[in-house]
């Protein structure tokens, strides 16, 4: 695993967009890894542990929206992958529906589409909103939706304020959703999930397959 790290992160240096993708899709058939190995193992310490000095460098910026970018390609590159397994652990089409939400102001979204494929991956039946996702039209798509879980990601610790609001919001409209909270925000508060009416917090994005286990069955 260390080697495709290394591998893997050299490409992104690089802004090498195509060896990128060639290098991770390569793993996921040769079964180097698996979905969750590479968005955990992979590409999230690859973006986390990249660093610049943005006083001084005037393109940090430019280059951490580049890499977001790669990133994001690799993932889309990797979804055929991810349907095909949804379709196998719930062949009879009758899959729990999931919500996955960033509150407004939000932008950071990358975590929250992981998270939304690995309940793909579970058999889960999911919508991702995306980004910075106004909260009056989700809230009415809830209504629609109905899902069994809604999970908000939060990843700006300033953003925990709408997040506790969109939350509050979400047990009023649709009190039969279990509401599930991960994301940096709360990395130095792991409790604070619960002052903001969350009902679960979700530390690690593989505890989501032993959800599909149980709910699925």
């Amino acid at each position: 695993m260390k080697a495709l790290y290394e591998e893997f992160k050299k490409a992104l240096d690089e802004q090498n967009k195509d060896r990128a993708v060639e290098i991770c899709i390569k793993a996921i058939d040769e079964e180097k890894t698996d979905i969750p190995g590479l968005y955990l193992h992979i590409l999230t310490p690859a973006l986390n542990e990249w660093d610049c000095d943005y006083e001084v460098d005037r393109l940090c910026i430019w280059n951490e929206h580049v890499r977001s970018s790669i990133v994001r390609t690799v993932m889309e590159c990797c979804y055929p992958y991810i349907a095909r397994k949804r379709r196998e652990r719930s062949s009879d089409g009758r899959s729990p529906k999931v919500a996955v939400v960033c509150p407004v102001e939000e932008y950071h979204e990358i975590g929250a589409r992981m998270v939304a494929d690995i309940f793909a991956l579970a058999g889960y039946d999911v919508t991702f909103a995306g980004a910075n996702t106004p909260q009056d039209s989700f809230l009415e798509a809830m209504k629609v939706l109905r899902p069994l879980y809604v999970a908000v990601s939060i990843s700006n610790y300033y953003n925990l304020i709408s997040g506790r609001c969109v939350i509050s919001q979400i047990k009023q409209w649709t009190p039969q959703s279990r509401i599930i909270v991960g994301g940096n925000a709360f990395k130095n508060n792991p409790e604070y999930w619960k002052e903001i009416g969350a009902d679960i917090y979700l530390t690690d994005p593989v505890e989501i397959l032993k959800m599909g286990e149980r709910d699925l069955k």
